[in-house]
């Protein structure tokens, strides 16, 4: 502080941007609709099974929910980039490795023999380990060793006590709730998407990077809460999610503009939530993992989640209120693709966290540590 004069001190401060709201009510939406039939449920049952199947020999060409072994080569342009040996992949619609997705895996692999090559496109996500390769799509060229085919356990008494089922009709009835609630989460992210379409059609403003990059895991933390909400397994969250990482500060963007969107709604109709509501939250989320509400909160303070699960709540409330005065009209749909995982990456080396905050942040949070 200098002995004479004004001290002055500059800063800059990010605020939330201003703009004025369109109608939101009476919005006409698309509902996309779907009967589940016994073959749906054959064949959730059979992938709920597979997490204890065993892999046997196949002769013959490969077909979807089969497996290969195959050695892989990676090639960008006329460079060479990856190489695994050896390793397993379901045949579904889509491939997820561990920093790219194979969008048209099924397509493109359904029909191989053991002793022939296949080649996959993968685009890379923000996460592969060659910074010139983020966003970009590379070659993987599959020698396929062998081909195998998932053989599924008996449906005992002991499987059925993992679902809390006592009858194989019950069990049933369980894979119909899980359908339905999946078509639940689609319908639901299909009307957000249109929701948030119409509605920040005009929001046009640009959101400054560092403050992407910051928002980014926070952004992806509650995608994920929302897929585990609708009951998606594991493998298929770490896929999405990875669908999400392939351009993870433009996904944070559109996130963030429906973030302002609907939290200026809740404002607008003065929507509010309680502690009450976050603790029932949290015994829900906690619920349905199998752990008690002690150890999930415990979990969401050491994540930093708290906020996030009470704007989480906030936007469910904005959105519940647009989506009640919504005129819908009902379109039929196809059956959702299926997707794989594979902790594989198509480049080697380290990977980099796409939600890491940037650098001087990051530099400053040490310093306060």
């Amino acid at each position: 502080i200098p002995d004479k004069g004004d001290f002055i001190y500059e800063f800059e401060v990010e605020v939330r941007p201003h703009f004025d709201l369109p109608e939101y009510k009476g919005l006409k939406l698309k509902k996309p609709v779907r009967e589940f039939n016994e073959s749906d449920v054959d064949e959730e049952q059979n992938r709920l099974l597979s997490s204890k199947g065993q892999l046997g020999p196949k002769d013959g060409p490969a077909a979807k929910g089969d497996f290969v072994i195959a050695d892989m080569v990676t090639t960008f342009g006329n460079d060479k980039v990856g190489e695994a040996k050896e390793i397993t992949l379901r045949i579904d619609d889509t491939m997820s490795f561990k920093d790219g997705v194979a969008q048209k895996f099924g397509e493109q692999m359904v029909g191989v023999k053991a002793g022939e090559k296949r080649s996959v496109d993968i685009s890379m996500t923000d996460a592969v380990a060659v910074d010139r390769l983020k966003g970009q799509t590379v070659q993987a060229s599959l020698d396929v060793k062998d081909v195998k085919k998932l053989r599924l356990p008996e449906l005992d008494e002991a499987m059925l006590e993992e679902y809390q089922c006592k009858t194989v009709d019950q069990f049933r009835e369980t894979i119909r709730l899980i359908l339905d609630r999946r078509l639940e989460y689609s319908q639901r992210q299909s009307a957000r998407e249109q929701v948030l379409s119409l509605i920040t059609a005009s929001a046009n403003w640009e959101l400054p990077q560092d403050l992407l990059k910051r928002q980014a895991r926070k952004t992806l933390a509650r995608r994920e809460m929302e897929m585990r909400e609708s009951g998606m397994s594991e493998d298929e969250i770490k896929a999405r999610q990875r669908l999400l990482e392939r351009d993870v500060l433009s996904s944070t963007a559109s996130a963030l503009k429906e973030h302002f969107v609907l939290q200026k709604i809740a404002e607008q109709e003065k929507i509010e939530i309680d502690q009450e509501e976050i603790d029932q939250e949290i015994e829900r989320i906690a619920d349905q993992y199998g752990e008690t509400p002690r150890r999930i909160r415990a979990q969401f303070e050491r994540e930093d989640l708290l906020e996030t699960l009470a704007a989480q709540l906030i936007e469910r409330k904005s959105l519940n209120l647009i989506l009640e005065s919504a005129q819908y009209e009902e379109v039929p749909i196809g059956k959702e693709g299926g997707m794989a995982t594979v902790e594989t990456q198509a480049v080697p080396g380290e990977m980099k966290d796409p939600t890491a905050a940037p650098p001087e942040e990051k530099a400053e949070d040490e310093s306060q540590d």
